[in-house]
């Protein structure tokens, strides 16, 4: 036997050491006190314990496969106001045209996040000394990430149709669901108790208000009294990495172009990785600095663009996922004012008004649709709501009755002229007030993302023998492919009906009108 295992003692008493569970160890912790010697209550801002986590987090991504996310990111992600994404349409009414788009917007901003740190990662390897300290790059990560925190139910069918139809009018009224993803952070991190953790990152108030100005992308668009900083001199480039005003390249598309192809079954060859290894920042002809990528991307570039008009020509703007959007904002208009949406301190909110209270806005999603149809069983006020959805379900959705490519750059007359125009070929004015209640005219653009104009005149080149200077490239430098026009433009007309002879009688007043004008 060796002299270790002779040195052993069987009879030595054995000392066990016990270690206690931690939720053992925090039974037997006592609480905190206050002056008076009484239990501390918590704070009515940390109603959750949010623990920080240790290290970043691994995400399986359906389209940029394993991807790793911050810790601030995740601590953000955990949150109410951030959950809410997984219960937003990616696509919106879209998906009831193509059934495979069930994707969310949760997913996307996860995917927009690790982009922007991508993107990021690409400019310092191209150039090691570039101007990108650590808390720009976790602000550039956080605004990725936030940047559509504040769309409505089924995303634009909210932001962009309901909204104007009951508050386009109002005085001084300018909201964006990117004005939303600003407030409902600031609700987020103040309800969460967040800028503690924030804090211990080096993110401080300044950063915030930067991370809101990266979602805004430019003084424009930010809300009215806003008070724009900027990030500083020679820094206009970050502004161009999540929303990119200048000419539309940013990582916003890079992932919702690959995720919405994917599962709406559309192919796409455009390489986001490529172009973003291929960025580098220089300064523009205005002498503020930009991403510039290199002169053989352009094509690639193009690319980009022709992909956003083939998402929105055959997906987007399909004719019947538009009818089921105008069936969808007719119901929310008809529940308006019967749906009450309460604050935490009790005021009733209606759906029109609900981006005007983040406590309410947190669980203002697509199910109210749901909620719609669940109140109607009490409630008559909702009858004609859920008439309306229950005829979605039913696929008897408004008819489609014709549509016109209006000539290019024009924009055609306003809506109630063309209509008027249409239905004063009627026979008899029984017909016209009959028309005048079920037809409605629906206008559609599709372009590169810049109306008539070309966004690759805005990017910056590099040559591929001279890395330090910018440069713009015509069409007729890249290929003799390239469109002469960059926006069409349609005219639509519908019927709020089904019945065969209101669509037969519909579309000779359509030809009519048509081989009039």
């Amino acid at each position: 036997m060796s002299s270790e295992s002779s040195s052993y003692n069987s009879t030595s008493p054995v000392k066990l050491v016990t270690h206690a569970s931690p939720l053992a160890a925090m039974a037997q912790k006592p609480p905190s006190l206050d002056e008076h010697g009484r239990p501390k209550k918590r704070s009515k801002h940390n109603k959750h314990l949010f623990h920080e986590p240790a290290k970043e987090k691994i995400f399986n991504d359906s389209i940029h496969g394993h991807v790793a996310i911050h810790p601030v990111c995740i601590v953000l992600v955990d949150t109410p106001q951030f959950q809410r994404l997984r219960d937003l349409l990616q696509v919106g009414p879209t998906y009831y045209v193509f059934p495979g788009a069930s994707h969310r917007r949760f997913a996307h901003c996860i995917g927009v996040s690790y982009l922007a740190g991508v993107f990021v990662d690409n400019l310092r390897k191209n150039q090691p000394g570039i101007n990108i300290s650590p808390s720009d790059e976790l602000c550039i990560k956080i605004a990725g990430l936030c940047h559509d925190l504040g769309h409505g139910p089924f995303s634009h069918t909210y932001d962009g149709k309901f909204v104007k139809i009951l508050r386009g009018s109002e005085p001084g009224f300018d909201w964006a669901h990117e004005h939303a993803s600003a407030a409902l952070l600031d609700h987020l991190l103040e309800s969460n108790n967040l800028m503690p953790t924030l804090e211990k990152y080096d993110l401080g108030p300044d950063d915030v208000h930067f991370i809101k100005e990266l979602i805004f992308g430019s003084p424009a668009d930010a809300p009215k009294d806003w008070v724009w900083k900027g990030r500083g001199k020679d820094k206009d480039f970050l502004y161009e990495i999540v929303a990119n005003h200048r000419n539309g390249i940013d990582v916003d598309k890079f992932d919702y172009f690959a995720r919405d192809c994917k599962h709406l079954g559309i192919p796409t060859s455009f390489d986001a990785h490529r172009l973003m290894r291929f960025a580098r920042v220089l300064k523009g002809p205005d002498g503020k600095t930009q991403i510039a990528y290199h002169e053989k991307e352009a094509w690639n570039i193009y690319e980009l663009f022709h992909t956003r008009y083939n998402l929105h020509k055959r997906a987007y703007q399909h004719r019947v996922a538009h009818a089921v959007e105008a069936m969808l904002v007719d119901a929310l208009v008809a529940a308006n004012e019967a749906i009450a949406l309460t604050t935490d301190s009790g005021e009733v909110v209606r759906m029109s008004h609900a981006m005007d209270h983040m406590d309410v806005y947190t669980d203002f999603t697509d199910s109210i649709f749901k909620r719609i149809e669940w109140e109607a069983k009490s409630n008559p006020k909702l009858v004609t709501a859920k008439k309306i959805l229950a005829q979605v379900k039913r696929r008897e959705l408004y008819s489609f009755i014709g549509e016109t490519l209006l000539a290019s750059g024009g924009k055609g007359e306003a809506d109630a002229i063309i209509l008027t125009s249409l239905i004063s070929r009627c026979n008899s004015e029984e017909e016209k007030r009959m028309f005048q209640e079920i037809m409605f005219v629906n206008r559609v653009k599709i372009n590169y993302g810049m109306g008539n104009k070309n966004p690759v005149d805005h990017v910056l080149f590099y040559l591929r023998n001279d890395n330090d200077t910018g440069g713009y490239l015509s069409k007729d430098q890249v290929s003799c492919f390239i469109p002469e026009f960059f926006e069409e433009s349609y005219i639509r007309f519908y019927i709020k009906s089904r019945d065969p002879v209101h669509c037969r009688r519909a579309k000779e007043l359509f030809r009519a009108w048509r081989e009039a004008e």
